[in-house]
């Protein structure tokens, strides 16, 4: 074991250049060296992946790693295979014939670290290759995803028990940045970990400044423009709660000059590529996204994170707040509220919770079809249902569905078209006109990528292929469509519904599905709902009410959010703590009116502050009694900028000690010249004061008077 520990540190410095362990890392890997099984909750930039990459290069065998998206996948495999350590992936976008390479480089030693995604459980052929390989350490990424509790859950991490089995029962190891103590129970029971170590390194981020925003709708979006301009192109995120939201903060910031680009799911695949790449290289400083955009994002100098409408968990909020500041350096995590925001979260949560009528009903519908095999949109599958839930509903249903053995959905081949080649690529490309250089560099992609199965018919998603190419989808349909009416191919588009195959026809009475557990992750989701609600009309410190939530036993206060600062009086006079307990198919699962939520809105305006901006960074080193040239030092701020924070600072009624920075008989001079004159213009000012006083000093004074 020493010996071991000894290669991994050696190799530590080798390959990452660190010189030794981060807090928590070294209990993690020791663990993972010795065998057993090891539950890693660590913050978000604490340094997880190193608990499993490291030890992949001491253990024999591969270590396969679970991760949900591609985009993250890809991001880990490039950092790797950059560090000069063998790994790769096996995800959707990859050729049959690439994926067989891969996997053979793997089983003679080629690879040291496999990613895939949990879907690929499902496939018979992987399992049966992956199961002639011998796997030295299996790694759970977004461990929390397994569990129905957690803020993520996602039907297809439930398999991995049995994909562990199948594999010879490797040790497993299972890592998160966000689980409630009921998760981390769960995430244990699900993966059936025997005698595992659990390293719980903390939740604090002690970098982070929070604060919450009540702003009215209408306004949000003003004031968050407002913000970020005086971020000074540092880089951010803007979450909103819809697509439709996502767009019309992009347009408002784009009108004012502010280098913002969307990401959602309703985004072609090559076109969310593009702008996390822009945004990872620093070509965009914003990102205005719905939750689909942070998983796997590794961008350090993240400087705020905003969000336009609140969140429905503690969970969700900090691991998406929990992006910003991963270089350790000051950042902000500002939230925007309004009671209203509720009716959102409520909305979704039906979504993820259909009452059991429309479950039963789904499953009957789906039956009544007569074959085995349906293709069917989620419109038109909820317009044959009674149900009033959100039309999302739908897709939940499904999944409980599936998780009950009832029925299969299509995975890699959801959403896929197919194309054929009459022809080999060479005769097409000699018959094409000379200036179809773009058409000819398709078309030879084409072929390298999908060799015979180009002219045997294959299943083709054009933007995954096109990722795969490293062409623009736009470019490839192009040339597809071409071909095609050239006669030379034959292109059918996608079917744009799901693919539900029936695997058990049984009765209604007869459906094993344990509704009571539905029911009560229902009422869970409204009680996290209430916490995240409790979260935003909190007076303690925001960062301790978020640590005490994951049951960290080291809370403190932060010091630093909008509360702590500003020792604020808003209280929250009552609120409801119905929802905890409503019934699952109640018609009490109505959006509570925004009068129930009754807040001492009079108190809260008075607030000088209503977040931690940067002007009070510069606040907190005031005390020390530095010079404007001395603050600016220690910021790594130009002076104007300081004196811009100081004005801001007097402005809003702080207490600065303006005889730090401006003599007491010069300040006489000043307040006498603007009591004569009545005139307030700094330059005027200058002229008649003459060279006894500079500008800042005015300016200073000025905001004083003010």
């Amino acid at each position: 074991m020493e010996e071991k520990k000894r290669e991994a540190l050696e190799l530590l410095k080798i390959h990452f250049g660190f010189p030794d362990f981060r807090a928590g890392q070294d209990k993690a890997i020791s663990s993972v060296l010795s065998g057993r099984d090891t539950l890693v909750i660590m913050p978000t930039g604490g340094g997880k992946s190193l608990c499993y990459q490291l030890p992949s290069l001491v253990l024999d065998g591969v270590t396969v790693v679970v991760s949900p998206l591609i985009a993250l996948m890809k991001d880990q495999v490039d950092s790797l295979v950059a560090r000069g350590i063998p790994a790769a992936s096996i995800n959707s976008s990859l050729a049959p014939m690439e994926s067989a390479r891969i996997l053979e480089a793997a089983g003679r030693g080629g690879i040291k670290l496999l990613y895939v995604a949990p879907e690929r459980f499902y496939n018979a052929d992987f399992i049966a290759a992956m199961a002639r390989i011998r796997v030295g350490l299996f790694a759970v990424d977004e461990a929390h995803c397994i569990s129905e509790w957690g803020h993520d859950f996602r039907p297809s991490y439930t398999r991995l028990a049995k994909a562990v089995k199948m594999l010879g029962r490797p040790p497993v190891i299972a890592l998160t940045a966000t689980a409630t103590p009921e998760v981390r129970d769960d995430i244990v029971r699900q993966l059936n970990l025997s005698g595992h170590v659990s390293v719980i390194n903390g939740f604090s981020r002690p970098n982070l400044h929070f604060a919450v925003m009540e702003e009215r709708d209408s306004v949000k979006t003003v004031k968050i423009a407002d913000i970020i301009r005086r971020f000074e192109q540092s880089s951010g995120i803007v979450y909103a709660g819809t697509r439709a939201k996502a767009e019309e903060i992009l347009k408002e910031l784009q009108s004012r000059n502010i280098s913002a680009k969307a990401y959602h799911a309703g985004m072609a695949a090559e076109d969310r590529r593009q702008v996390q790449d822009s945004f990872m290289l620093g070509k965009t400083d914003v990102i205005v996204a719905t939750n689909a955009f942070g998983l796997g994002i590794d961008k350090k100098d993240i400087r705020f994170v905003i969000h336009h409408d609140m969140p429905g968990t503690i969970e969700a909020y900090y691991q998406e707040a929990g992006r910003a500041g991963r270089d350790g350096k000051p950042s902000f995590c500002i939230m925007f509220f309004h009671p209203r925001d509720r009716y959102l979260r409520e909305f979704f949560i039906k979504g993820d919770n259909p009452p059991p009528k429309m479950v039963l009903d789904l499953y009957q519908y789906l039956l009544s079809y007569g074959t085995d095999k349906v293709m069917a949109t989620y419109s038109e599958l909820k317009s044959a249902l009674s149900s009033d839930a959100p039309e999302m509903a739908v897709g939940t249903s499904l999944k409980i569905l599936e998780s009950a053995g009832l029925i299969g959905r299509s995975r890699e081949k959801n959403g896929s078209g197919y194309l054929k080649l009459f022809k080999k690529a060479g005769p097409i490309i000699e018959s094409l006109p000379k200036r179809s250089a773009k058409q000819v560099e398709v078309l030879e992609k084409l072929e390298n990528y999908a060799k015979n199965l180009l002219y045997e018919g294959l299943e083709f998603n054009s933007e995954d292929t096109a990722a795969a190419l490293g062409i623009k989808r736009d470019s490839l349909m192009r040339s597809i469509k071409k071909l095609s009416d050239l006669g030379l191919a034959e292109y059918r588009p996608p079917f744009k519904g799901t693919e539900i195959e029936i695997r058990k026809r049984i009765g209604r009475s007869e459906v094993e599905i344990d509704f009571k557990v539905l029911n009560e992750k229902a009422r869970s989701a409204y009680a996290k709902l209430d916490k995240m609600e409790e979260y935003v009309y909190e007076t303690v410190c925001r960062q301790k009410f978020i640590l005490d939530y994951f049951g960290d036993s080291s809370a403190a206060e932060c010091g630093k959010c909008d509360n702590c600062v500003n020792g604020r009086e808003k209280k929250l006079l009552s609120f409801s703590r119905e929802a905890s307990a409503r019934a699952y198919d109640s018609d009490v699962h109505k959006p509570r009116p925004a009068k129930d939520l009754t807040v001492d809105i009079e108190a809260s305006t008075k607030i000088g502050f209503s977040t931690k901006l940067p002007q009070l960074e510069t606040y907190e080193l005031m005390s020390r009694g530095l010079s404007l040239s001395g603050l600016a030092a220690v910021r790594g701020l130009d002076e104007e900028t300081i004196v811009d924070h100081t004005v801001y600072l007097i402005k809003n009624k702080k207490k600065v000690d303006i005889d730090n920075y401006v003599e007491k008989s010069k300040q006489k001079r000043i307040r006498e010249a603007v009591m004569k004159s009545g005139k307030s213009n700094i330059v005027k000012l200058k002229e008649e004061l003459g060279e006894c006083v500079d500008q800042v000093e005015i300016k200073i004074v000025l905001a004083d008077i003010a």
